[in-house]
């Protein structure tokens, strides 16, 4: 695979579409199962994590959220995602949240690496025995697949929402004019070949009027994998942003059809 290098995926003119960095709140009363945890970047950068812990012996999901989203976004639905039979932890971008720093595409997967590191040996020497799961929504899909490529055989189950599978029509879609000369998509994320490389569980969710990321890039993720454990949930008459909440059940059925999986296969 080509190394991601700097380039023209790093120029501001991309940066500032790609990114929405905004400051979050910290937990606003912190207690066993329910804080925030600092770790180093590779760069020395301070990054954070929103931890929602249940149950020692469940799947923890590691997610990671859209380009406008905080960790702070989904404290109101946190418990939902405890409900389907995970724990759930939110790792934050770079400038987003309580993590320090400028994002970046190269940050953004370097950091999703570093961050699953920490989460897994953390969870390991307190006791919390369950498979670890690996999410991401939209921009997310991004550090999700990063980490999903990278470490095939410690990632339980991939789950991907409002997933792109190109990079560069992501960017085009979100203003950036087609007449700007860019890089292969394999000195970007280059969501679509990593899937290729995937055989776990996988779960795509995405919406059939999403205007951001067009659902056809969700079936090309899907039929990319060569998973035979793979899941295709197709929520009708949702845009990007109001797809958990117009296919609020099906999405936690499949949610906890998944956490189900995952326990029987310990």
């Amino acid at each position: 695979m080509d190394p991601i290098v700097p380039n023209a995926f790093e120029s501001p003119d991309v940066l500032n579409l790609l990114f929405h960095p905004r400051p979050g709140l910290p937990v606003q009363e912190e207690e066993e199962t329910t804080f925030d945890l600092f770790y180093a970047a590779g760069d020395g950068e301070r990054l954070a994590m929103r931890f929602h812990l249940k149950e020692r012996e469940a799947p923890t999901l590691l997610f990671f959220h859209g380009n406008g989203e905080v960790a702070s976004d989904y404290e109101d639905i946190a418990g939902h995602y405890l409900a389907c039979g995970f724990n759930f932890v939110i790792g934050e971008f770079r400038g987003y949240g309580l993590s320090h720093g400028t994002p970046g595409v190269s940050h953004l997967l370097d950091d999703a690496r570093t961050g699953f590191l920490f989460l897994e040996a953390w969870l390991k020497s307190n006791g919390w025995t369950g498979p670890l799961a690996v999410m991401g929504r939209s921009l997310g899909s991004a550090p999700a697949l990063e980490i999903a490529h990278a470490f095939p055989q410690r990632v339980g189950a991939l789950i991907i929402e409002s997933g792109f599978a190109r990079f560069k029509e992501l960017l085009f879609t979100l203003g950036l004019p087609r007449h700007m000369s860019l890089p292969k998509e394999t000195h970007g994320p280059n969501n679509l070949g990593k899937m290729t490389h995937w055989r776990g569980p996988l779960l795509i969710i995405h919406a059939t009027d999403d205007e951001i990321i067009p659902f056809s890039e969700g079936e090309d993720l899907f039929q990319a994998s060569a998973s035979e454990e793979k899941h295709f949930l197709k929520i009708e008459e949702a845009g990007h942003n109001d797809l958990f909440y117009i296919g609020f059940q099906a999405y936690l059925n499949a949610l906890a059809n998944m956490a189900q999986q995952l326990k029987q296969t310990r």
